[in-house]
């Protein structure tokens, strides 16, 4: 099946064909036998998931069988891995090669950029020197080793029994169950109801916004928004989740926490430490309830599902509130998240695929140009194999045929 050898050819062919590529790739690396020798190897990868004719263009069979060209590709996993520098252990063994602002707490080796005259970093080339020039572009800060992600020391290891998911039943009908929930939380004197949303504008010269509205019963103690940067919808939403944390543990007279969030994911997300985009939001939860805990035992958070379509009551407001603020990305330097920065990669890959793709030279000029149902012409990708073979037969001979 088309799809099936696709699966197989992303998932082990080109792992190991890419292996230790940031030896070798980088800007100014003499490397175009290497590339040659790659691309051949997806030509020939194409013409096995697709089985069209030898002489087939290579750019229309990339584009059938959904494999990004060789050099986009690189180009994406390289930026990708400058990026990923930044989540490295203090002392890791590659800060030691770093520059200054890198370096951290590890030693710096001898041939280390850190001790590098700037004529001498102007004349080097190397996975290293790029990375030092371009990781900047991050701002956001990482700890793999934080207190609150030690073994046995977690939230989750010593206060589970404080924390509950409302779990989401898609049979069910979510607003009479709702609608009963809050009406007892609103009874209790000492609940605390949260709402948060996040919201990503879908202009690029917008900032994302992060909202969070607290009520006790039905009298409303607060509300705030605020701008959380260039950054994705699931680190928006993480943003508004802490920024909640943190308003409910303060208010008084409270033993129960009612977080409404339309994002389990990231509900279980908030009280997890681990390295990832947004993990210093998570780490502010951990910490911030884990002081709250220790003063009452009898003291818990439940985090509830709520669909973000239902515009459901508190929810609802805090998704009016979120969108409300429009607050465009001035010259001044903006947040960006290893997640944003990374999807900005993958789409500019994207982009250039497509500019390929327009190229009648590249792929071929007997090729069947398809649309869309809204009648946009249907472009390359290599998301879930592809469109071509999303939509044609199971088989290969069917697809073939097609």
């Amino acid at each position: 099946m088309p799809k099936q050898r696709h699966l197989l050819y992303r998932l082990c062919v080109v792992p190991i064909a890419t292996y230790g590529y940031r030896l070798w790739y980088f800007d100014g690396a003499c490397n175009k036998g290497v590339m040659n020798q790659l691309k051949w190897m997806q030509r020939k990868a194409a013409l096995w998931i697709t089985g069209a004719f030898c002489t087939s263009p290579t750019g229309g069979l990339e584009a059938l069988a959904g494999l990004i060209p060789v050099h986009l590709m690189l180009k994406k996993l390289a930026t990708r891995a400058v990026y990923h520098v930044a989540t490295l252990s203090d002392t890791h063994p590659l800060r030691s090669m770093m520059g200054e602002g890198l370096l951290k707490r590890a030693v710096p080796h001898a041939p280390s950029a850190t001790l590098m005259t700037p004529a001498m970093r102007g004349k080097v080339k190397s996975t290293v020197m790029e990375v030092d020039e371009r990781v900047h572009t991050l701002t956001e800060s990482f700890e793999p080793f934080a207190p609150e992600a030690c073994p046995g020391d977690r939230l989750l290891d010593r206060y589970a029994d404080h924390l509950h998911f409302d779990k989401h039943n898609p049979t069910q009908d979510r607003r009479p169950y709702l609608d009963k929930l809050i009406a007892n939380a609103r009874a209790d004197p000492l609940t605390v109801l949260v709402a948060t949303d996040g919201s990503v504008p879908w202009s690029n010269q917008y900032q994302a916004a992060s909202a969070a509205i607290i009520y006790k019963g039905h009298h409303k103690l607060g509300r705030t928004h605020y701008v959380s940067g260039r950054v994705t919808a699931p680190d928006a939403e993480l943003n508004a989740i802490a920024c909640a944390v943190h308003l409910a543990v303060k208010q008084a007279n409270c033993q129960h926490i009612m977080v409404f969030t339309d994002s389990m994911g990231l509900a279980h997300k908030a009280v997890d430490p681990s390295v990832y985009s947004g993990q210093a939001f998570s780490l502010s939860v951990c910490h911030a309830l884990q002081e709250w805990f220790e003063v009452d035992d009898l003291r818990r958070i439940t985090f509830v599902y709520v669909p973000s379509a239902l515009r459901w009551d508190i929810h609802g407001e805090a998704h009016k509130y979120v969108t409300e603020l429009k607050v465009r990305v001035g010259c001044h330097k903006t947040e960006n998240s290893i997640d944003v920065l990374c999807s900005q990669a993958a789409h500019s890959s994207l982009d250039g695929w497509g500019s390929m793709f327009q190229d009648r030279t590249y792929r071929g000029s007997k090729f069947l140009e398809l649309q869309q149902p809204d009648r946009w012409l249907i472009q390359p990708s290599y998301l879930n194999g592809g469109p071509w073979l999303s939509t044609f037969g199971p088989s290969i001979t069917e697809f073939t045929y097609q």
